[in-house]
């Protein structure tokens, strides 16, 4: 079974990256480890995260995704112990929680991370740039390629098989409304063509 290990301050569902942990474990062999970064270790503060997680688990369980939380305090030794213990990982998330300078002192940070784990360790805002930078894909316009197919086959199936009339009645003509006429036909002719061409690929699914 893979694990997604979620580290948030917050546990909002509809922040970005609990809606991105569920989505890519719904309907997965994924469970989900959440990690609620507590602010401080005060009695209040833990309960209140616990009820937090509470409303989470019954989020995840509604969707059918396996679910373990656990609260941590801005404790550097602490929070490296936990997530030692969860491991191994497919993924380690980090949505809205922010490491102190006392964890950061104490080797907790994004980039230490990375260094440490085998496993992907990203956040939130790196996950919806990458898919911002993805252009979606542009389907075909049917109406445009029709158009198109339509005035190649007429250039190919009946005005080229005249050309040699029309080579003597107009185009070698040597005049100048016959230079006009070849430069005419042939813009025509290549943005016609240029443009069927340019569909094939999406129509046979060979563009990139």
């Amino acid at each position: 079974m893979k694990k997604i290990i979620l580290i948030d301050g917050k546990w909002d569902m509809n922040s970005p990256a609990l809606q991105y942990t569920l989505k890519a474990s719904k309907g997965t062999d994924t469970e989900i480890a959440g990690i609620f970064l507590a602010a401080d270790s005060s009695k209040e503060t833990i309960e209140n995260a616990r009820n937090v997680l509470k409303a989470a688990r019954q989020a995840f369980d509604s969707e059918g995704v396996g679910f373990s939380s656990y609260v941590v305090a801005q404790d550097p030794e602490t929070f490296m112990k936990k997530l030692n213990d969860l491991m191994p990982a497919s993924l380690v998330l980090i949505g809205d929680a922010k490491f102190t300078d006392e964890m950061k002192k104490g080797g907790v940070s994004i980039e230490a991370l990375k260094e440490k784990f085998t496993c992907p360790v990203t956040t939130a805002e790196a996950i919806a740039a990458a898919h911002k930078e993805k252009k979606p894909a542009k389907g075909i316009n049917w109406g445009k390629f029709i158009i198109y197919a339509i005035g190649s086959a007429l250039m190919y199936g009946v005005f080229f098989p005249e050309i040699d009339m029309l080579n003597k009645k107009i185009f070698m003509t040597g005049t100048v409304l016959g230079g006009l006429a070849i430069m005419a036909v042939v813009a025509v002719h290549a943005w016609t063509w240029g443009n069927t061409t340019n569909i094939l690929p999406k129509l046979f699914k060979l563009e990139k």
